[in-house]
C-alpha cells in the first residue's frame, strides 16, 4: 500500500466545509499525476473520457459516470486514456468527521486504520448523485452549504460502507495480519527508542484506536507488552553477562536505570542486582 510510493506532504486546506473539490481536464494519453498516498479519502468523478488509475499496482479504468474510491494510505497515480479525460476530485479527511459516537468507533476508526478498505470504483447511482451534489454545493460560493456538506459526507460514507466495502480480505483477517506485523516490529525493535506514539505512526494508526485495538487483540497494553520484551531481554543479560545495571537498562531499551529497576522489581518481585546474585551459578563461564 503506502510503501509503494511517497506520501503527499502538501497540506490540504478544507475550511469550514471539511471537504475540498477540484476540477481537472487532460488531453489524450496525458501522464496526469504520479504515484503517491495520503491519509484522506479521495473520489474521482469522471464527466467525460476515461481516467486510468494505478491503485496499489492494479490498473483501473474509470469511465464517464463512474467514481474511483481511494481509501486512506492507498498508493495511486494516473492519467488520461486515448480520448482524454475530464473529472472532479472530492477529498475529505475521516478524522475531521470523527465524533466519538458508537457509529464512529464502529465504522470510522476501521477506515482510518485500514481495516475497512473500499472497492476501487463504483457506478451506483445513489453514490454518484450524492458526490455530484456535494461538489455542486462546495463550488457554489454564493450560498453557505457547510453544515449540509458535512451531513452529506456522513451519508456518503454510509453508502460507501453499505455498498463498496472490499470483502476480498475479511476485516478480522486483515486486522490479525496487520497486528502480526506490529508484534514482529516490536520484537525486532524493543531495544531501540520505540513508543506507542512511534509504532502507531509507523503503521498508520490513530494512537487512541491503536491502544484500544492492541489491548483487545493481545490482551495487555502496548506499553506493557514492550516492557515485558525489554525485561525478558534484560533478565538474560543479568544471567549471562557482567554488564552493569545501567548498561543492561540501556541495552534493553530503557532510558534510565531507576525506571528499569522499578519495572524489573514489579515484574519479578526482586531487584536486578539481587536477581543476578541469585543466579550467579547458572551464569557460570558465560560471563563477559
Amino acid at each position: 500500500m503506502k510503501t509503494t510510493s511517497k506520501k503527499e506532504f502538501t497540506p490540504v486546506v478544507y475550511g469550514e466545509t471539511s471537504v475540498k473539490t477540484a476540477h481537472f481536464k487532460f488531453d489524450a494519453n496525458a501522464s496526469g499525476f504520479s504515484q503517491h498516498w495520503h491519509d484522506r479519502i479521495e473520489l474521482h468523478l469522471v464527466k467525460s473520457g476515461t481516467l486510468e488509475l494505478i491503485c496499489n499496482n492494479e490498473k483501473i479504468w474509470i469511465k464517464k459516470g463512474e467514481i474511483s474510491i481511494i481509501s486512506p494510505a492507498f498508493s495511486h497515480g494516473g492519467g488520461s486514456g486515448d480520448t482524454g479525460v475530464e473529472y472532479y476530485v472530492l477529498m475529505f479527511d475521516i478524522k475531521d468527521l470523527y465524533n466519538g459516537t458508537v457509529s464512529s468507533r464502529k465504522y470510522l476508526d476501521p477506515i482510518i486504520n485500514g481495516e475497512i478498505c473500499f472497492k476501487y470504483k463504483t457506478d451506483i447511482p445513489q453514490i454518484v448523485e450524492l458526490a455530484e451534489e456535494i461538489i455542486e454545493m462546495n463550488t457554489n460560493t454564493k450560498e453557505n452549504h457547510s453544515l449540509e456538506i458535512v451531513g452529506s459526507l456522513y451519508r456518503l460514507l454510509g453508502l460507501l460502507c453499505r455498498f463498496c466495502i472490499d470483502d476480498r480480505i475479511s476485516l478480522e483477517q486483515h486486522a490479525t495480519e496487520k497486528f502480526e506485523s506490529v508484534i514482529s516490529y516490536i520484537k525486532s525493535n524493543f531495544t531501540k527508542e520505540i513508543s506507542v506514539d512511534s509504532i502507531s505512526k509507523n503503521f498508520n494508526y490513530d494512537k487512541s484506536y491503536f491502544c484500544r485495538k492492541f489491548k483487545s487483540v493481545i490482551g495487555i497494553t502496548a506499553s506493557k507488552y514492550i516492557n515485558i520484551q525489554r525485561l525478558e531481554y534484560a533478565r538474560g543479560l543479568l544471567e549471562n553477562t557482567n554488564k552493569s545495571i545501567m548498561n543492561i537498562a540501556l541495552s534493553s531499551g530503557f532510558s534510565e536505570s531507576a525506571y528499569f529497576i522499578n519495572c524489573f522489581k514489579k515484574m519479578y518481585g526482586i531487584t536486578p542486582l539481587k536477581y543476578r546474585e541469585k543466579n550467579k551459578k547458572r551464569a557460570g563461564t558465560k560471563k563477559s
